[in-house]
């Protein structure tokens, strides 16, 4: 039985990094193209590239870190029990902040070592510094994004994988 439970518990790990990843991915593409100063490709290809990478790292973060164990442990230290309210706000904190993190700092990563290697050496700023000055605006509106997508769907998607919808 909590065999069972675990692997329920690993899908919807699963599905939630693919959701809030792809979001993310768009999110990244609309903040990247919205700069003046990024030359990218056109936008329905920018975005498509941007989420593949974001669902990629998101599925990578899902498998290594245990976000819906420490959502868990965070809802339980504050006395919320499922399918409340509080355990949902609460237990949806990892999963926002953790692949806002990391899947944004991959992504925008990615983007900007592409973008620095077309960039004559000669005229090229740091790439850490490219980097940060493009990651940091990604991050606030991909923990926002993240954290309310994960307080809208993981109650759908615990519902339809635990067998309740």
């Amino acid at each position: 039985m909590e065999e069972n439970m675990r692997k329920k518990e690993k899908r919807i790990g699963i599905i939630m990094a693919v959701i809030v990843s792809a979001a993310m991915g768009i999110i990244a593409a609309i903040v990247v193209s919205g700069n003046p100063e990024a030359k990218v490709p056109p936008f329905p290809v920018f975005c498509a590239v941007n989420v593949i990478e974001s669902v990629i790292a998101g599925l990578l973060v899902a498998f290594i870190i245990p976000l819906g164990r420490i959502g868990k442990s965070l809802a339980d230290r504050a006395g919320a029990t499922p399918p409340s309210l509080k355990f949902n706000l609460i237990n949806s904190i990892p999963y926002a902040v953790g692949n806002a993190v990391i899947v944004s700092a991959v992504v925008s990563f990615i983007n900007v070592a592409q973008a620095h290697a077309s960039i004559p050496s000669d005229q090229a700023p740091p790439l850490m510094a490219m980097w940060i000055s493009s990651w940091l605006p990604l991050l606030l509106p991909s923990i926002i994004a993240g954290y309310v997508l994960a307080v809208i769907i993981s109650p759908i998607v615990v519902g339809i994988v635990m067998g309740r919808r």
